[in-house]
């Protein structure tokens, strides 16, 4: 990515869109710093290092990052939030937040009009409409989309090739292959989110996806997660650790961090995992796999057009308690312009906006963007409401228990629809 280099970013940001509008702001005194809170994925390198840096340089004010693993963030925000702090200027949030998130929030919609006062050619319609649908809740816009992100398959081309395979488009193909490159100790066929903790139920939801599942009715409060089609599903990828033993041991402890680092360190052949994550595990700078990697959407159970997977992503928004409103928002817009977004796409974010996504010089050195655009197209956005979060803990636990080989597929998703059942009849949905 020589092409892309710092100096050539700033460069574009001092003469275009993301140029500060900092001696416009008069309504506010100026803080020493501004408080951000947020997630630690490995995916916030532009933002910390680079996006920072280049604001307090214009501005003298420092930015202030908490990144926390995702339950202390999500704790942190509701404990604040929740008792109207005004300790935390920028929220950022993910679109399975936004249900509790919106109300604390202020509506982006009136401020995208003070962000276009400043910055004429910010261009809020070069955002995907998949992205500002993710930020709204309830008819209010929350946030400004920094991340929007899905759920492909990842694999090393040459050991396919060396297999005499190509990407596998049905489960069939998928488990042959999976076998076929499995080598432990060294390699294993496939790599997952172990771990019982947020990133569990990334790694089900295509196996559930693909096979027709679906997870809850919220409206009436019909529960799907343990019909048949949800079972077989498990099954399947429960199996591929128990059964089949094409899962690296050492994956029952990964996260986000960790799966990222398990195909760096050449720890599997294939993974479904976040589409952006591919920039860093194919960097050969960063990775010992890096220039291997080939993707496609995940395979489907008897044909490839029946693969689906899951839609998330992030938006960075104002709370309404901040104190310092106009210097968060412009912060926002300036994380959020086009060249700030083209930068962090090469540091391992997933633009929203359309023009970085299609970018050939992009396309072609990335790789990845046309895949996560053609899943998205047919993906399931995380469910928003404010229940969900309650939901998919409860979750995560029978998913734990599968994988680990403690309850089989069909006890454990009866277990977590019997719990599902009495957590919404507390929220008053169904009743």
């Amino acid at each position: 990515m020589a092409s892309l280099n710092r100096r050539q970013v700033l460069q574009g940001v001092a003469a275009a869109g993301g140029a500060l509008a900092a001696p416009q702001i008069r309504a506010q005194g100026k803080p020493e710093k501004l408080v951000y809170v947020g997630d630690n994925g490995p995916w916030h390198w532009c933002l910390t290092e680079e996006v920072a840096p280049a604001f307090e340089k214009a501005t003298g004010i420092k930015v202030d990052f908490t990144l926390l693993p995702v339950d202390p963030w999500q704790a942190r925000l509701r404990t604040e939030l929740g008792a109207g702090s005004s300790g935390i200027d920028i929220v950022q949030f993910s679109v399975g937040m936004a249900g509790w998130v919106a109300p604390h929030m202020e509506d982006h919609e009136k401020l995208l009009t003070q962000i276009a006062e400043r910055h004429p050619d910010f261009d809020w319609d070069d955002f995907l409409t998949g992205s500002k649908k993710a930020a709204r809740y309830d008819g209010k816009l929350a946030g400004i989309p920094y991340r929007i992100t899905t759920g492909i398959l990842h694999y090393q081309k040459p050991l396919l090739d060396t297999a005499g395979m190509t990407p596998p488009a049905t489960w069939a193909e998928f488990l042959k292959a999976a076998l076929a490159l499995n080598t432990p100790p060294d390699r294993y066929g496939f790599g997952i989110f172990g771990r019982q903790g947020a990133g569990i139920s990334y790694g089900f939801a295509p196996w559930l996806y693909s096979n027709g599942g679906r997870l809850v009715d919220f409206g009436t409060g019909q529960i799907f997660i343990n019909d048949a089609k949800a079972v077989e599903a498990l099954q399947f990828y429960a199996d591929l650790v128990t059964k089949y033993k094409v899962v690296p041991p050492e994956s029952m402890t990964w996260e986000f961090d960790d799966i990222v680092a398990g195909g760096q360190n050449d720890r599997y052949a294939m993974v479904q995992m976040f589409a952006p994550y591919g920039t860093l595990i194919n960097n050969p700078k960063l990775s010992k796999t890096g220039g291997r990697w080939g993707w496609t959407t995940v395979p489907g159970p008897q044909s490839k057009d029946q693969g689906r997977t899951w839609i998330d992503g992030h938006a960075l928004g104002v709370p309404r308690y901040t104190k310092n409103r106009e210097w968060a928002l412009e912060f926002i817009q300036l994380a959020c312009s086009k060249q700030w977004m083209k930068r962090s796409m090469v540091r391992g974010n997933a633009p929203p906006r359309r023009s970085v996504l299609e970018d050939p010089e992009m396309v072609k050195a990335i790789g990845w963007p046309p895949v996560a655009a053609a899943a998205i197209e047919t993906g399931y956005p995380t469910p928003a409401n404010p229940t969900w979060g309650t939901l998919e803990i409860q979750l995560r636990s029978g998913l734990s228990q599968a994988l680990l080989g403690q309850k089989s597929p069909k006890d454990t998703l009866d277990a977590v629809a019997s719990d599902w059942r009495r957590s919404l009849r507390r929220a008053g949905i169904g009743r």
